[in-house]
């Protein structure tokens, strides 16, 4: 999957000249800013390395750093935007890449008459938007944009380097790998830690030892319920409790060739809705960025994939009662 102006051409049709692509970087790592990039482009005057623009995490670190100052020498406008990490922990880190994006689009130096983003939607800008699910791989604009801000966020990280030596933060650009965790705890935090997630929090602030709440328990037979009956249905599960500032997919399976990811719900009764109705719009929201937050972390952007929902109704002593399986319960937002 390349990305190709198929988008922008439709918006040209119906009249909308400058169309800005808008992307982010670095909502996943524990230290650093949220960078976002908007860049509009003029698909009517082809360049010669148009063909090779694509999602910045598909290219190589000399391929990004050839086609940025390219990108920005073409660009009818482009805007830089970020958040930091205190700006982070304050807001969430959802409100703080907005925040981002919408500053990466007040610094264009003219104004987009159409926003093409990848995944994540504005609040309520005052430009008309459509936010797509894989935008980067899809949409040239977006894949411009992904490549500056990666690039931008990459350079400061190199800085944050030399101002913080010891973390590892040239090689890892704050994301928890490994050698960033260890450097973490045998260090500690420093100030461009994002003090909210949870690697970071748990030096700062560790939580005594308790027994899990009632619901925690119910949760767990829920997921276990559900894990052996997708193994009954052929499935290999592959991976359980996925967590990001996101926040959590229960259970990571494959059906073949698609990564699954799956939603577990456990209910005892329907007296606060159903299991599937739980599932609400902004719930799915959450499940699609970290789902793609897993996919980037493990290399499989490329790979088919879905959300499922497996409801699980408990009776007394959390016995399983009946399962409900529904594929491909997400389908955008």
């Amino acid at each position: 999957m390349r990305p190709t102006w198929a988008e922008e051409h439709r918006l040209l049709q119906e009249g909308h000249r400058l169309i800005a692509g808008i992307d982010e970087v670095g909502r996943g790592p524990l230290a650093g800013p949220v960078v976002a990039a908007a860049v509009i482009l003029e698909p009517d005057k082809p360049k010669n390395w148009y063909e090779e623009l694509n999602d910045s995490k598909a290219l190589s670190a000399a391929q990004r750093e050839r086609l940025a100052p390219l990108i920005l020498a073409s660009a009818v406008a482009s805007g830089i935007g970020a958040a930091g990490p205190e700006e982070i922990d304050s807001l969430g880190i959802v409100r703080a890449t907005r925040a981002a994006m919408a500053r990466a689009v007040a610094g264009l130096l003219v104004r987009p008459d159409y926003l093409l983003i990848d995944a994540v939607p504005l609040g309520e800008p005052d430009i008309p938007f459509r936010a797509i699910i894989h935008g980067d791989a899809l949409c040239r604009s977006i894949a411009a944009a992904s490549i500056i801000a990666k690039v931008h966020r990459d350079r400061l990280m190199l800085q944050e380097d030399a101002a913080y030596p010891g973390y590892g933060f040239a090689r890892h650009k704050g994301y928890g790998t490994p050698e960033h965790l260890a450097s973490l705890a045998r260090l500690g935090p420093c100030p461009i830690h994002r003090r909210s997630f949870a690697p970071v929090s748990a030096l700062v602030s560790p939580q005594p030892e308790h027994a899990p709440p009632v619901g925690q328990v119910r949760g767990k037979a829920g997921e276990e319920a559900a894990a052996n009956y997708l193994r009954s249905q052929g499935y290999t599960v592959v991976d359980r409790n996925f967590r990001c500032p996101w926040g959590e997919i229960d259970i990571v399976a494959m059906q073949g060739a698609t990564i699954v990811f799956v939603e577990v719900k456990a209910r005892r009764n329907d007296r606060m809705g159903t299991a599937l109705e739980s599932v609400t719009p902004r719930k799915q929201q959450h499940l699609v960025m970290v789902a793609q937050e897993y996919l980037q972390r493990h290399g499989l952007d490329e790979r088919p994939w879905r959300i499922d929902v497996v409801a699980v109704r408990l009776g007394q002593r959390d016995t399983v009662e009946s399962v409900q399986h529904l594929e491909n319960a997400v389908v955008g937002f």
